[in-house]
């Protein structure tokens, strides 16, 4: 389907404030794009999954009941009539976020914990001489290796971002997943450092063990230096052959969160991110894509995003702390990663 076709749709559907959702796979030129109007599922469509699930905060499909040529014909007035997410969280402040850092550092330095991965949101008003289209196509522009997603639901609010990390994808046959931890401005000189490497090799370890305990046969590449927009991470690709389907849900439903977006152990981390952490993540460290009609998909985290409303925007950014992370240096590593964002947020 045309590009610019899809690009109207995604126009129309956020003015309107419809179900929908959008997409671009790594790599890719194709626009992916598929809108619910009525309360009844679809095989296909866009699966999406909070960070923790809460009560206010539940995984959600958007059904591709219509695609963009199909949505542009529907008049106004068959439309529902729906309201954005109201943007609630106030910016985390730098003397706060180094508070919770040197608690998680503290915590990690004296306990049991390996990995914590901490958050801030930097919250301001939309540029009025902007379009939420025009910040969804330089992302498009700009981030050619990612996955570029836009989506709203009465639901989940309305998100939008550049993805440069694979959750899980199968294939039918195969599951693709990737260890991405460690970041540094992209073009950095030099050999990666050991605060970084251990995070990656934190991940790596944990991704493995889980194909393990599924018996899942897989290969893992070799490591290697991946370019995300401004900034640059180590990841390691995985693929693990499956000889059922128990082994594909145990994986989807197992894997979620990473140490890449929790830490580990995963539940004390989890445990701790919901206590220094004044923000509720919601969908930020997720994770969302397409799903077809033979059970096939294609996930990724949601990391590099934000979640808007017709005036405001709530980015959120983070990266992993571990026993040798320094407060300082962890802060202007979330400075680096929120520069794309915002960027195309600016006129």
């Amino acid at each position: 389907m045309d590009n610019t076709v899809i690009i109207e749709a995604i126009d129309k559907a956020i003015k309107y404030k419809a179900r929908f959702y959008a997409y671009r796979l790594p790599g890719e030129e194709q626009l992916h794009f598929g809108a619910q109007i009525i309360d009844q599922r679809t095989p296909i469509g866009f699966m999406i999954a909070p960070f923790v699930e809460k009560p206010d905060c539940m995984p959600y499909f958007i059904s591709a009941q219509f695609d963009a040529e199909k949505y542009m014909k529907l008049p106004v007035s068959s439309l529902p009539v729906t309201s954005l997410h109201k943007v609630t969280e106030v910016s985390t402040t730098k003397q706060e976020y180094m508070d919770n850092a040197a608690r998680c550092i503290a915590a990690l330095q004296g306990g049991d914990l390996r990995k914590v991965v901490l958050s801030r949101v930097i919250v301001d008003e939309f540029n009025a001489s902007l379009t939420w289209t025009q910040v969804f196509q330089r992302l498009l522009d700009r981030c050619p290796d990612s996955f570029v997603f836009v989506f709203n639901s009465e639901v989940t609010g309305a998100w939008m971002g550049a993805s440069p990390e694979q959750y899980l994808k199968y294939d039918g046959k195969q599951l693709h997943t990737m260890a991405l931890a460690g970041t540094r401005p992209a073009g950095t000189s030099g050999e990666w450092g050991e605060k970084e490497l251990e995070e990656q090799r934190i991940v790596t370890e944990y991704i493995a063990g889980k194909f393990a305990d599924l018996k899942i046969d897989f290969e893992q590449q070799p490591l290697y230096t991946r370019l995300a927009g401004n900034v640059e991470h180590l990841c390691t690709e995985f693929v693990g052959t499956v000889s059922r389907p128990s082994q594909v849900d145990g994986m989807r439903n197992t894997l979620h969160p990473t140490p890449a977006l929790g830490g580990l152990p995963v539940k004390n981390a989890v445990k701790m991110i919901g206590e220094v952490e004044s923000h509720s993540r919601r969908y930020y460290g997720g994770y969302m894509g397409p799903v077809d009609s033979d059970g096939l998909f294609n996930l990724f985290v949601n990391v590099r995003s934000l979640e808007f409303d017709g005036n405001h925007y709530c980015i959120y950014v983070g990266g992993g702390l571990t026993s040798c992370s320094v407060a300082e240096q962890e802060w202007d590593e979330t400075c680096n990663k929120a520069v794309l964002l915002q960027n195309v947020l600016n006129a």
